[in-house]
This record gives C-alpha cells, sequence and structure tokens, in this order.
C-alpha cells in the first residue's frame, strides 16, 4: 500500500448505515481513512475528481422501500453525459464511465427511538410533551410508518412532527442540539441506528421499531477504473453480479425483449431489472429511459464475453457495462 493510508468515502456522519456498509468491506484493512461526506452526489464526484480519494460506499436499494434514486439517478446521469460527449466506443456502442462498481454490501437496518435525554418513564414521558419532533433521514418514514401511526394513537394529545435530515446519523446530531424548547413544550428525538445513539451519547427510548423485520439495506462500493489499491473483494465461488446499463431504439417494437433475449440466448439469468426516465434537452422525446439489469455469471466458466457484448451492443442504442463482482454473502441471509 506505499505507506499510504486507504481513503473511503461515505454517506456521513459517521454512524450511519453507509458507515457501517464500509467498515464492513474494508474490515481485513488497518490502514483505512473513513471520511463522511455530505451527500450521495459527492460520494460520486469526489471519487471522480479527487486523485487521493481510493473507494465510495453509496446505498442502492432497500429491501422495503426499494431504490435510492439518487444513487440510480447519478449513474444515470453520467452515462448520458458520455452519450452527449460523444465519448461511447466505435465498436458496440459501448460507453466507458470513469468510474466502475468492484463490490456489494448489505447492512441489516435496525431502527432505533432515540432520545437527546433520559426519561425516566420512557416512551411514557411522551404524554407530558405537547409536541414531539422527529428527526431521520427521508427513507426511513416509509420503514417505520406502523410504528408512528402506532405511537400517534398512543398519545392522542400530542403532536407527532416529522423533520428530514441528509442522514440518520445527522438526525441524532440534530436533536441533541435541539433537545427541549425552552419551555418544555417539545421533545426532539431522532430515529436512527443504536450505533448513532452511542456515537452522541444519546438514549435509546424503544429498540428495533421497524415495521418489517428483514429491512436490509443494499451499498456498492465504487472506485475510479484504472485503481488497482486493494479492496477486500472476497474470493468466493458464488456468483459473478454484473451491472449493466442501457437505452433502447424507441420506435422499434419489441426492443427492449430483443436486448433481453440476448441473456436468455447465452443462458445468463437476469436477478433484477429497474429503469429511470432521462432527457437529451434535443428537443426529440422527454420520456426516455435508461434501463438498469443485473445478471449473473459464473467466473469459473468459459469467457464469451466479447460475443455476448457484441451481441448486446448490437440490440442496444448504448449500453455500459458498470461492473462484475462477486455476490456478497449477506445476501442470502434471512
Amino acid at each position: 500500500m506505499n505507506g499510504k493510508n486507504l481513503k473511503v468515502i461515505f454517506l456521513g456522519p459517521k454512524g450511519t448505515y453507509s458507515h457501517q456498509a464500509a467498515l464492513q468491506q474494508f474490515q481485513s484493512i488497518s490502514n483505512v481513512d473513513y471520511l463522511p461526506t455530505a451527500s450521495i452526489p459527492q460520494c460520486f464526484d469526489e471519487l471522480e475528481k479527487n486523485a487521493s480519494i481510493d473507494y465510495s460506499v453509496v446505498p442502492l436499494e432497500n429491501s422495503t422501500n426499494g431504490q435510492v434514486v439518487f444513487s440510480y439517478d447519478l449513474m444515470r446521469d453520467r452515462m448520458i453525459q458520455k452519450v452527449l460527449s460523444s465519448t461511447a466506443s466505435a465498436e458496440n456502442n459501448r460507453i466507458t464511465p470513469d468510474i466502475e462498481v468492484i463490490a456489494e454490501q448489505y447492512v441489516s437496518i435496525t431502527h432505533c427511538l432515540i432520545s437527546p435525554i433520559e426519561l425516566p418513564n420512557g416512551i411514557e414521558s411522551f404524554g407530558k410533551f405537547q409536541e414531539v419532533k422527529i428527526y431521520s433521514h427521508p427513507q426511513v418514514w416509509g420503514q417505520v410508518d406502523s410504528y408512528l401511526k402506532s405511537l400517534a394513537e398512543k398519545f392522542p394529545h400530542v403532536t407527532f412532527s416529522r423533520s428530514d435530515c441528509s442522514s440518520t446519523s445527522e438526525s441524532v446530531n440534530q436533536c441533541m442540539h435541539s433537545q427541549i424548547d425552552s419551555n418544555n413544550k417539545i421533545l426532539h428525538v431522532a430515529i436512527a441506528s443504536e450505533t448513532a445513539a452511542r456515537l452522541y451519547k444519546a438514549h435509546v427510548i424503544e429498540h428495533s421499531i421497524n415495521d418489517k423485520l428483514g429491512n436490509t439495506t443494499r451499498f456498492l462500493v465504487l472506485r475510479r477504473r484504472g485503481n488497482t489499491r486493494p479492496s477486500e473483494v472476497e474470493d468466493t465461488k458464488l456468483p459473478q453480479v454484473n451491472l449493466l446499463t442501457f437505452t433502447t431504439r424507441q420506435d422499434d417494437p419489441g426492443s427492449l425483449v430483443d436486448v433481453l433475449n440476448v441473456l436468455k440466448l447465452y443462458s445468463l439469468n437476469m436477478c433484477s431489472i429497474n429503469s429511470r426516465p432521462f432527457n437529451l434537452s434535443d428537443g426529440d422525446r422527454n420520456w426516455r429511459y435508461l434501463f438498469f439489469i443485473e445478471y449473473y455469471t459464473d467466473k469459473n466458466a468459459p469467457n464469451n464475453n466479447k460475443s455476448f457484448y457484441k451481441d448486446i451492443g448490437g440490440k442496444c442504442k448504448q449500453w455500459c457495462l458498470w461492473g462484475t463482482f462477486p455476490r456478497s454473502e449477506m445476501y442470502y441471509d434471512k
């Protein structure tokens, strides 16, 4: 490692689930600097523009809420920017972005209700306040909706309000600064992880308030193309996941099916498909779609990538392979 620490950025502040994903990915490497960023876009921008940054960890999807659209759209935008700058390869209509996906991580999401002060009677103490203001990340609300409804029913005379924060860890920081207003009528609390509560020396009122068990967020580990520093990708016998994005010839009937049939032709199992709208601002169409597919390959099988890429390129208007990486064993955890 040439005596230099590995530098890994993640959606901060420290104590977020993104921080946990980064720790999981690089846990066997001792010389790592974990650097929080203020936003998901910054996780992409810093990796691309700052040569001192080696890796970036970003959330992609949640098992309860679905897509983290920020991440999908940032990948979409980078591919479209390459299209507009005419940097597509003359061979097979292929686009090559500046960053690639080299691993995935899964983090179990266990939310807690957190108070900045110790409440002698626990949750029952809510009854003495006129309002309880709850801070959290926007993705969290859909994961604790039933729990919050039950709180409102339990304390009908208390007004419960919500305030969005950039991360779950930041929500604890916010409630620690606000605590209780001057006339003791409003209590500020947060929904975040137990790790975040410990980080800010806050108090957990109730544990595991998720509406559904098994709530998990999937993260991608990114690096600049050409970076060869160690990344803690395990040698595994599990399948390789390939993340590919593409656009179709919109006026051709069955154009999407034609692309997917290439996977069938090569006996490749597609494990996910998503789409995001885009606009090239060329005055032609407002509603076009970029498709995201993931499919499995066996690293021990004969490599026929060249033929596959040629056939994919023949069916797509533009396409981009973001990376091939091992399926995490945590994907199979219940």
